[in-house]
C-alpha cells in the first residue's frame, strides 16, 4: 500500500500551489470585466438612461445595453431597474457604481502621474468648496499658486453638498464640519465660528441683551425649507440653544449677509466672511461675547493624489496658506 504522508517541505509546496491557483483564478475573473464596461455602466448611472449614455459616449444603444448585461451576468445581480424612458440603479447597482467611480478615478490618476512626469507642474487643478469659503480660497490661494507655478490653471466649484469628490475631475475639496468618507484623506486646516451680526440701526433697536432675546427678534436663517432654526451659542458664561425665526430664510450665507446689511434682521454668519463689513461699519456684532462652537475645516483629497505633481503643488501651498486665513480671525 503506498505511503501518502508528505513531509514539511511538501506541505509548503502544496500551499504555494494552492495560493497560485487562487491568484490565477482571481486574475481570470477580473479579465472577464473590461474597463470599458465599467465606464459605460458609470455613464448610464450618472446620466440616468441607456439612450443618454449612448449619445454621450457615441455608441449604439445596443452596445451600451450589452456592457451593462455583461456586468449583471458576471456579478449575477440586477444592477438597473429599467423604465420606459429612464433607468435607476438598484441598491446593489448604487454600491457598485460608488466603487467603479473610485476605480476610474485611480485610473485617471495613473494617466496624470505619467503626464506630470513628462510635463512638470502644469495643467488644471479643480477645487470644490462652499460658496463663501470658495471665495476666500480663490481670493487668497489662487494668486499664490499662480505666482509660484505660472503653468498651472485653477478651477473652483462651489456648493453646499458633499458629492464633489465622487467626480474624478475634482482634485481637492474643502470640507466644512466633518469628513465621513473613508476613501478620502482629510487634513485639518483650522476652524471658524459664526457670529451674530446686524446692520447698526437694527442692532440699536433690537436691544439684544441675552441669547434668549433672539426668540422675539427678526432673525435671518440658513435654511431652504422654513424660516425657523435652532442657533447654538457659547461664551465664557456658558452655552445657550435658542429657537429663532424671522422674515427670510435662504440657504446661502452671502445672500443672508446682504439681507443683514439691508436691515432685514439679525444673521448668524461665518466670521471669515465678515472682516470688511465690520471694518467699514456695514454690520456690527450683536452679543459679541457669544459665538457658535468652532467648526473644523478639512482639506480633502484621494489617496495617491500627492503622486500627481500638479495636485501635490497646490496641496503644499494650500496647507501653508489656508490655516493662516482661519487663525487670524
Amino acid at each position: 500500500m503506498p505511503d501518502w504522508r508528505i513531509d514539511e517541505g511538501g506541505i509548503e509546496e502544496l500551499h504555494f500551489l494552492e495560493q497560485r491557483a487562487d491568484c490565477e483564478l482571481m486574475v481570470a475573473e477580473f479579465r472577464t470585466i473590461g474597463l470599458g464596461a465599467l465606464h459605460v455602466f458609470h455613464t448610464v448611472a450618472r446620466l440616468g438612461g441607456i439612450s443618454a449614455a449612448a449619445n454621450h459616449l457615441g455608441m449604439a444603444k445596443s452596445g451600451v445595453s450589452r456592457h451593462v448585461a455583461q456586468l449583471e451576468e458576471h456579478f449575477a445581480v440586477r444592477l438597473l431597474e429599467r423604465g420606459s424612458r429612464s433607468v435607476r440603479l438598484t441598491p446593489v447597482g448604487r454600491k457598485l457604481d460608488e466603487r467603479i467611480q473610485s476605480i476610474l478615478a485611480e485610473i485617471d490618476l495613473l494617466g496624470d502621474i505619467a503626464h506630470a512626469e513628462r510635463a512638470g507642474v502644469s495643467g488644471q487643478v479643480t477645487i470644490a468648496a462652499t460658496p463663501e469659503f470658495g471665495a476666500l480660497v480663490a481670493e487668497r490661494l489662487f494668486p499664490e499658486v499662480r505666482q509660484r507655478h505660472p503653468d498651472l490653471s485653477l478651477v473652483m466649484r462651489t456648493g453646499y453638498t458633499f458629492e464633489d469628490m465622487q467626480d474624478p475631475n475634482t482634485d481637492l475639496a474643502v470640507r466644512i464640519g466633518s469628513v465621513d468618507d473613508e476613501n478620502l484623506v482629510a487634513r485639518p486646516i483650522g476652524s471658524f465660528s459664526r457670529w451674530l451680526v446686524a446692520a447698526p440701526q437694527v442692532n440699536a433697536t433690537a436691544s439684544v441683551k441675552t441669547p434668549y432675546d433672539l426668540k422675539s427678534r427678526p432673525c435671518l436663517t440658513f435654511r431652504g425649507d422654513r424660516p425657523s432654526a435652532a442657533w447654538r451659542l457659547i461664551s465664557g458664561k456658558g452655552e445657550a440653544a435658542v429657537e429663532v425665526s424671522g422674515p427670510f430664510a435662504v440657504r446661502n450665507f452671502t445672500i443672508l449677509n446682504q439681507l443683514a446689511r439691508a436691515g432685514h434682521g439679525i444673521a448668524f454668519l461665518p466670521n471669515f466672511m465678515l472682516d470688511d463689513d465690520l471694518t467699514r461699519g456695514f454690520l456690527v456684532r450683536c452679543l459679541p461675547e457669544w459665538a457658535s462652537p468652532a467648526t473644523p475645516v478639512f482639506l480633502t483629497f484621494r489617496p495617491g493624489a500627492r503622486k500627481v505633481a500638479r495636485i501635490s503643488a497646490v496641496l503644499d501651498i494650500a496647507q501653508e496658506v489656508l490655516p493662516d486665513l482661519l487663525e487670524r480671525r
